[in-house]
């Protein structure tokens, strides 16, 4: 079955079609021909599924039922589409969205929660939400920015895109009955707050790109809780409304219309305002003002987080400056790259590259890994910003060097 829907997806490949979304991929039952009205009906938990052969296999003793199968329909299908996709675009990645799965269907499918609602306790919700997915295992998710079902105002619609600039799969959806939830149709302030933090999102692509390999050859997740970093400070246990983007950058979100301040709290360490540079030493709670252009955010001392320049849309053109944006302290960062294309990775066609920054009396050492890997970027000029001290930038040789500061 997942080998015929697999190749289903040929009508659609040989037209340039790159990526499927499944969308309520699950049994499911009307009592009316869909798009008709009437009611939804529960699939009966006890319906059988599967066929007489299937009795005594390894998985069920008796023929199974519908409670027993459910989440493996949705697995499966994410499975067979992207099987489907790779024999049919054997050169090139493809991308695949699931609604329902299961366990494992991270190694198929990207997933976003479903049909939220334009309602401040949706988007509050979908910190924790995205969160507890990284920690089983599913690191490629997110929520429908602005809400799906009902109407955003321009308030929730600026807050949720500033939230949604972390989510690992950033995406703006609403239904067909809706208002229009495009950036520009809330006025001229929404927009450009829209615009600032997309292109955020876009500068920190060398970053986010890193993390998912990280989370794929680990299972880390990319979005993660402040407990998965600082797991001795009980603090963090219960502290679901502030999330770190990889292990460098923290946000604490406003979810609430008319809020312009909020509590945040800082761990052990010092930590920097990512917007002034301003410094901190925890653990603290201290008061962050959060206009509505600004969701506050810090960085931990010792943080590199690589950047690029903004582009419209990825790979717009070659990767021609790359900025590591350095707080002072220590720490250590390694940079994953490759074609972002092609399957090339899989034989060895990617490159590494690992930075530390440390302290030595009044100076700052900023130290450059040899390029590792058989994978060669574009000519580019690396610029090295140590936050509040200056920057020094030199042509990409792939070369190992050494910058003080």
């Amino acid at each position: 079955m997942r080998q015929w829907w697999g190749d289903l997806h040929k009508s659609l490949t040989d037209i340039g079609v790159a990526g499927i979304w499944n969308d309520m991929n699950e049994p499911a039952i009307d009592d009316r021909p869909f798009g008709d009205g009437g009611q939804k009906i529960w699939f009966p938990l006890d319906a059988p599924q599967g066929g007489e052969e299937d009795k005594g296999n390894l998985v069920f003793n008796e023929r199974a039922t519908h409670v027993e199968v459910h989440n493996l329909y949705g697995l499966s299908m994410a499975r067979a589409s992207a099987e489907g996709l790779q024999q049919l675009r054997p050169n090139e990645r493809s991308f695949v969205l699931t609604r329902s799965g299961f366990a494992g269907v991270q190694r198929w499918s990207s997933v976003w929660m479903g049909d939220n609602q334009s309602l401040w306790e949706h988007l509050e919700m979908s910190l924790p939400m995205l969160c507890n997915m990284g920690l089983s295992g599913v690191a490629f998710v997110g929520c429908d920015i602005g809400g799906f079902a009902g109407n955003a105002t321009a308030e929730l619609f600026a807050r949720w895109m500033q939230v949604g600039m972390l989510y690992p799969f950033m995406r703006g959806h609403s239904a067909m009955t809706t208002a229009r939830h495009e950036p520009w149709v809330f006025g001229e302030r929404t927009e450009n707050i829209c615009r600032e933090y997309i292109n955020l999102r876009y500068q920190l692509l060398p970053y986010i790109y890193t993390l998912f390999w990280e989370a794929a050859t680990t299972g880390a997740p990319i979005l993660r809780p402040l407990l998965y970093h600082f797991p001795s400070d009980r603090k963090t246990y219960t502290l679901y409304d502030q999330v770190l983007l990889g292990p460098s950058l923290m946000a604490a979100p406003i979810y609430r219309p008319g809020i312009e301040h909020r509590a945040v709290y800082l761990s052990a360490g010092t930590w920097y305002d990512w917007w002034t540079g301003e410094s901190y030493s925890g653990p603290i709670h201290i008061l962050a003002h959060a206009p509505l252009e600004k969701m506050p955010l810090y960085v931990p001392a010792g943080a590199i987080i690589p950047m690029q320049p903004v582009m419209q849309y990825v790979d717009e053109h070659p990767l021609e400056q790359l900025r590591l944006r350095i707080f002072p302290g220590t720490g250590e960062f390694t940079l994953y790259e490759d074609d972002g294309q092609t399957f090339e990775y899989q034989k060895g066609a990617f490159a590494t590259i690992n930075y530390r920054v440390s302290l030595r009396g009044e100076q700052t050492i900023v130290e450059i890994g040899a390029r590792e890997g058989e994978w060669t970027p574009s000519p580019r000029e690396v610029i090295v910003e140590l936050v509040g001290v200056g920057e020094q930038q030199f042509q990409d040789d792939g070369k190992a060097r050494t910058l003080k500061f």
